[in-house]
């Protein structure tokens, strides 16, 4: 059913390796043709090479293209310093907004790949992550600019109010000549307001916690609302399309089995994300064989989730040419609705979609700015 490239992918993804995964992938690289830059380009577009890295480097040398393995030990230890760096910006960030009593915890990010993964070299990721207090929000951007930051070029044409209402994010870049070499975003919820997935820092109070990295103390929080917050952002918005999502919540329950499943049940059915936060964890038995905890098993195996499940991964293993541009088509749209667990926000992303998403299609170009709320941006300098 799936390409060899993408069975490989998968094998890279095993939680736990008892020795069959090296056989098992020497199994399809002996019985099928390998596309080698597919499969770099698929681990590329998932965010999985470290892991896809690691797969072949258990594998005899002389079967895999000499530049395939170079290029992806150069695109982890890239990473590798990309997370150094992060890490010590967050202190520097941390230390600036401790003078305003400004508080900021990190999610997903470095601090998945350090506490989950355990290395922090093993988790992609190109942002520093901060949750903030929504009244907090004004403060932000004086702090961020007098030190050298820009607001976020897309942000720039936006009014404060749209940003402040409407979004999730108040992004910041800082710059080395004309290269980015960080890119920081502030969220004080977990999604833009049409995906109904407003939670905020007073909801995540109770699960601030004490971390440690590189010897430093931080205040995180607790594995319970990390997965939380991954199962919104990686389900509930991005349609747990790339493995690194999956994955994602794999490394969160393989390390944390016995994690608050009593706070993480309740606020999931308050924001309508339950079938998200089954489906997540289903498909991370699925894709890298993790154990299941006790507390989800009977509704990870329920016939609605097994079904979504399987539609997720025949879809994670569409050609990545098809992959790119999913999250804006029709199809991308039906999995947000079927996926949510209250009518009403059922009907509010059908009205999303109809008014945002089909009509603009339907009309003429000069038409289509009567389908948006045309005070958003900024007034034109005179």
């Amino acid at each position: 059913m799936f390409t060899p490239e993408f069975r490989l992918l998968i094998l890279s993804c095993r939680t736990e390796d008892s020795g069959q995964v090296a056989e098992e992938a020497l199994d399809i690289i002996g019985k099928n043709q390998i596309n080698w830059e597919d499969l770099f380009s698929a681990a590329d577009f998932h965010s999985i090479k470290p892991q896809v890295s690691d797969l072949l480097g258990k594998l005899p040398s002389h079967l895999v293209p000499p530049d395939i393995p170079e290029r992806l030990k150069e695109a982890v230890q890239d990473n590798l310093v990309r997370q150094l760096r992060h890490v010590a910006e967050f202190f520097q960030i941390r230390e600036w907004f401790e003078k305003e009593n400004i508080e900021i915890i990190p999610f997903k990010g470095f601090w998945l790949g350090e506490l989950m993964y355990g290395n922090l070299a093993a988790r992609e990721s190109y942002d520093i992550d901060l949750f903030i207090h929504r009244n907090d929000l004004e403060r932000i951007k004086p702090v961020m600019t007098q030190r050298g930051y820009l607001l976020h070029e897309t942000l720039t044409e936006l009014t404060d109010e749209y940003i402040f209402e409407e979004l999730a994010e108040y992004n910041f870049d800082r710059y080395s000549g004309d290269t980015r070499v960080s890119h920081v975003e502030f969220h004080w919820r977990s999604s833009l307001t049409f995906f109904r997935m407003d939670i905020e820092m007073m909801d995540l109070i109770s699960q601030i916690v004490a971390g440690r990295i590189q010897g430093r103390e931080l205040k995180v929080f607790s594995p319970a609302a990390n997965l939380l917050l991954v199962v919104m952002h990686h389900g509930g918005k991005e349609c747990y399309l790339q493995l690194k999502q999956v994955l994602d919540i794999a490394h969160i329950i393989r390390r944390y089995p016995d994690l608050n499943t009593d706070w993480l049940f309740q606020q999931a059915e308050r924001f309508h994300v339950s079938s998200l936060l089954f489906l997540g964890v289903r498909l991370a038995s699925e894709l890298t064989g993790v154990n299941v905890p006790q507390a989800f098993a009977e509704q990870v195996n329920k016939r609605r989730i097994t079904m979504m499940a399987e539609s997720r991964i025949r879809v994670a293993a569409k050609p990545v040419n098809e992959l790119q541009d999913y999250k804006g088509k029709l199809a991308s749209w039906f999995f947000r609705i079927r996926s949510r667990d209250s009518l009403e926000v059922k009907a509010h992303l059908c009205r999303h979609m109809l008014r945002k998403i089909i009509a603009p299609r339907m009309v003429p170009g000069k038409w289509r700015h009567l389908f948006f709320n045309r005070k958003i941006r900024r007034s034109p300098a005179v």
